[in-house]
């Protein structure tokens, strides 16, 4: 039977659901939600400490420190976390590595941050470490409150990791067990933002977050000679790179759209323009979407360059170390997930969930140890001044970035507050990465 259209319970059906869609937009997200004492702890103690952020930021921006060698950087973070009450410890032979934690109440979780804080050369802080070193800091003061307004039983550690720019700062502190008692952790980093356009950010969970790299180095030994008197009694090591410079070349016609070829030839400061070079060197790294597929690619590369060695006659000497391997950045679902709907509702922010960069991270063996997440967040830079360039540099130490790096930090350390004071959400974090390395072990995943 053909229902009456003047039937008045159809409009009053369509009220209550109406209605129903109305009240569920006041719901909270279960993923995301924390009380307003824990909110708000967070986000007092973060404006608190803003202006002391900003002085530790530019001190870090304004004095670039190459890997290993960030020791005012070091010294400048490990005062400021000792005023804001954290224990300072050095687990590691690094010299400017450091750990801060604060334990509240008796057990609970431990929830993780981590702080960069090496530059580049030439360009310095063109990565903007000093915005990862104060997030780090800012967000670990943000949940220390959180803990102690709320009387919320856990801990937090503050892992402070040197050389994240070939260095492989935290490969070293994980094979030194340095994370071994994480439940969980977070990190952020900026990205290029063009023009007036609003802050985004984003968090892949959709597969690999960036791309796996590896580095490595081969040193050439020829035999030098007059190159006017007598070129041919020497044996040319800068022959040597630039033939397997020229091979690679030839390689990349036929990687995969994802695969990365990339290095420079060094030694100049040892060759003369009338005297055959006995000496060269070559600095390469290789990047693919997991780790297996970027050794496989290294290999490759590496014989260009024992080709080469061969066709010329020199002897060659590689290094190839552990800590140059970067695994994939895999972002933990649920905390990530939860995340995007915090920044989202709280500040109006859009974070992208899909997507991946072609950079590469230390941080991607972490994403492997413990449940982890590494949200990017968008800086205003000029156009075409991504990071590492000197454009991004500058815009780097800007009031704005910095703005949006204490925006960030709020996040991050509501996330903390969360994962340790909500023990169901906690079970979906553990559960979501125990999902993940299960499909390691399937074969689902490469790395």
């Amino acid at each position: 039977m053909r229902k009456n259209l003047d039937d008045p319970t159809a409009d009053i059906q369509k009220l209550v659901n109406q209605t129903i869609d109305s009240l569920r937009d006041l719901v909270p997200d279960t993923r995301t939600f924390v009380s307003d004492e824990i909110q708000d702890a967070v986000f007092d103690a973060i404006d608190a400490i803003e202006k002391d952020m900003r002085t530790l930021n530019l001190a870090i921006h304004d004095n670039p420190e190459l890997g290993f060698k960030e020791y005012k950087a070091h010294e400048n973070l490990t005062q400021a976390l000792g005023k804001l009450g954290f224990t300072l410890n050095n687990p590691s032979s690094l010299p400017t590595a450091f750990v801060a934690t604060y334990t509240h109440g008796q057990g609970g979780r431990v929830f993780g941050l981590n702080s960069e804080f090496d530059a580049l050369p030439d360009v310095g802080h063109a990565c903007g470490h000093n915005l990862i070193a104060v997030v780090g800091v800012a967000a670990a003061a943000g949940l220390k409150a959180a803990l102690k307004a709320c009387n919320i039983a856990g801990t937090i550690k503050l892992i402070g990791t040197p050389a994240e720019e070939g260095g492989g700062g935290k490969v070293i502190l994980l094979n030194k067990g340095v994370y071994d008692d994480l439940d969980a952790c977070g990190m952020a980093h900026p990205g290029g933002g063009y023009g007036p356009s609003p802050f985004t950010g984003s968090c892949p969970i959709d597969g690999p977050a960036t791309l796996a790299r590896s580095g490595f180095e081969i040193e050439f030994h020829g035999r030098g000679a007059h190159a006017g008197a007598a070129p041919w009694m020497g044996i040319n090591a800068l022959d040597a790179a630039v033939q397997g410079y020229a091979a690679v070349s030839m390689l990349r016609q036929q990687l995969e759209p994802t695969m990365r070829v990339h290095g420079i030839i060094q030694g100049s400061e040892k060759w003369a323009q009338n005297i055959i070079p006995s000496y060269a060197k070559v600095s390469y790294s290789t990047r693919a979407l997991d780790v297996k597929a970027c050794l496989d690619l290294r290999r490759k590369t590496i014989a260009c360059f024992k080709s080469a060695a061969e066709a010329t006659g020199c002897s060659y000497e590689i290094s190839a170390p552990d800590q140059e391997v970067y695994a994939d950045v895999q972002n933990n679902k649920a905390m990530a997930l939860s995340y995007q709907a915090f920044m989202e509702k709280t500040f109006d922010d859009k974070i992208e969930m899909t997507g991946m960069t072609t950079a590469s991270t230390d941080y991607g063996n972490v994403t492997y140890k413990c449940p982890a997440f590494a949200p990017n967040f968008a800086i205003p830079s000029p156009t075409g001044s991504g990071n590492h360039t000197a454009g991004f540099a500058e815009s780097a130490g800007k009031p704005e970035a910095h703005r949006l790096a204490m925006k960030v930090a709020k996040g991050l350390a509501v996330i903390g507050a969360k994962f340790l004071s909500d023990d169901e959400f906690a079970k979906e974090v553990k559960k979501d990465f125990k999902r993940f390395k299960r499909g390691i072990e399937e074969g689902k995943n490469l790395s």
